[in-house]
């Protein structure tokens, strides 16, 4: 039986990739390159210490080892000073409900706290029972690790958790978790998100696959 719902944050709940684009792009700019936004939205749900070098090869642009964290901070900051919060139509009413009906819910977020904490205010983040965020993993999706962290958290068996993801590799996590995922077509097309087990256009419609829990 289903007890818990486990939400990525950006791409799901947060319309917020077009800034991480942005940000990212913005700092590419200042070494002589440019990224695509194709490209964050592949390479969402990894942590960014582990995306710049990949983006380094990938866009043909050199950075010394030792000023990636600066980097990386300084990618941060932009993304806060430039984000508009938007958030994806009915989504928090959605996970209201889903609580109401007797399911423990949890945020499962690749993005860095601060960031986190930018993108979602206090009273939004009382809706988790648990929240996890980037910097606080040894190894981001599509490792399992931040989904069975969460799901260890709450004391639950893998079975008893569903995560909603809105990227290819943070459904791989889900799925080498050994959970069931659901996928959103929030920002990439069905295409990429084949690995999930069910897909929807909009996160409201997760209110037909959860009943109200009998306890």
């Amino acid at each position: 039986m289903i007890k818990a719902i486990l939400f990525d944050l950006d791409g799901v709940i947060v319309d917020s990739l077009h800034y991480h684009y942005l940000a990212w792009d913005h700092m590419f700019k200042k070494i002589g390159g440019s990224v695509t936004e194709e490209s964050i939205f592949l390479s969402e749900g990894m942590n960014s210490f582990e995306i710049l070098p990949l983006f380094l090869k990938k866009f043909n642009v050199e950075l010394p080892i030792d000023k990636h964290k600066k980097f990386i901070e300084d990618k941060r900051s932009y993304f806060r000073q430039i984000v508009k919060l938007t958030y994806y139509p009915n989504a928090f009413e959605t996970i209201v409900k889903l609580r109401d009906r007797g399911y423990t819910t949890a945020l499962v977020t690749a993005c860095a706290r601060k960031n986190m904490e930018k993108s979602i205010d206090v009273e939004h983040q009382k809706l988790f029972d648990f929240i996890i965020s980037g910097d606080e993993v040894t190894h981001s999706k599509p490792n399992p690790e931040p989904y069975l962290i969460a799901q260890k958290t709450l004391g639950l068996e893998v079975s008893e958790c569903v995560a909603i993801e809105n990227a290819p590799l943070g459904v791989e996590s889900v799925k080498n978790a050994g959970m069931i995922c659901i996928a959103v077509e929030s920002t990439l097309g069905r295409q990429y998100l084949q690995k999930a087990d069910f897909l929807i256009n909009e996160i409201q419609e997760l209110t037909g696959f959860f009943p109200k829990l009998k306890r």
